[in-house]
C-alpha cells in the first residue's frame, strides 16, 4: 500500500526531515497493510458487543471548589496579563511582547 507521508505530516502539522520521511514511510505502509487484513475477516455472523450501563455504576457527580486564577498561573511555565501563554509547533512559538 503506497502512502504519501508528506501529506500525512502536513495534516498532522509535523515537520519531518527527509531522513524521518524515509524511516516512517515503510513503517506506516506496514501498519496500514496489517490493518487491511481486518477487512478480509468475515464478521457477518458476529453479534455486536453490548454492555448495559447501570446508573448505580456511575460515580456521584459532586461540584468542587474551582481553582483560583493565581494558583493556576503559578503552575504555568509562561503567563501574561492573567492568561496562560501556550507555545509549540502548532501555535508557532511564544513571541515576546
Amino acid at each position: 500500500m503506497k502512502i504519501n507521508i508528506k501529506h500525512i505530516a502536513r495534516l498532522s502539522r509535523l515537520a519531518l526531515t527527509k531522513k524521518e520521511k524515509e524511516k516512517f514511510t515503510p513503517q506506516m505502509e506496514t501498519i496500514l497493510e496489517s490493518a487491511s487484513v481486518l477487512q478480509e475477516v468475515d464478521t457477518s455472523k458476529v453479534q455486536p458487543m453490548k454492555k448495559r450501563i447501570e446508573f448505580k455504576e456511575l460515580r456521584e457527580d459532586s461540584p468542587e471548589k474551582p481553582l483560583e486564577q493565581d494558583d493556576v498561573l503559578k503552575n504555568a511555565p509562561h503567563n501574561e496579563n492573567g492568561y496562560i501563554k501556550v507555545y509549540g509547533k502548532i501555535f508557532g512559538g511564544i513571541e515576546e511582547s
